[in-house]
């Protein structure tokens, strides 16, 4: 049987550099994918190594939010009933969003900060578009 991990050893740094390698791949970062188109942005979050738990950690939180937002986004499409003006308007909403999360730069949190903006302006759209007219 092998002793515990200390800190300073091999076994540390090869534990640690293990962790930071799975965070860079699983973790949805918006930022790196800030340009895709919906079907893209779908296709990215498939190839995720799991399936999440919403209440889970940072990872599973942010794949969660950002399956809503392709969610919404396919609503908005439908209702929009263009891929053009959806793109328009993903590409829009993406600066606002960009410009919401530079409070938490560099922290774990920016992409829960981001999507949620998305989420949020999705819904406050789809609202919109979808609320009848009242005489």
């Amino acid at each position: 049987m092998r002793g515990p991990i200390v800190p300073g050893s091999t076994s540390m740094r090869l534990l640690l550099l293990a962790a930071v390698g799975m965070a860079t791949v699983l973790i949805p970062v918006p930022a790196q994918a800030a340009g895709d188109t919906l079907h893209q942005s779908v296709q990215q979050l498939q190839r995720f190594p799991f399936r999440p738990d919403c209440d889970g950690n940072t990872q599973e939180i942010v794949a969660c939010q950002w399956r809503q937002r392709n969610q919404d986004d396919a609503t908005l499409q439908r209702l929009l009933g263009s891929t053009a003006l959806l793109e328009q308007w993903r590409a829009s909403r993406r600066r606002v969003c960009e410009r919401a999360a530079t409070k938490a730069e560099g922290g774990s949190i920016q992409p829960i900060v981001w999507l949620s903006c998305e989420t949020s302006l999705n819904a406050t759209l789809i609202q919109q578009i979808s609320q009848p007219l009242i005489p």
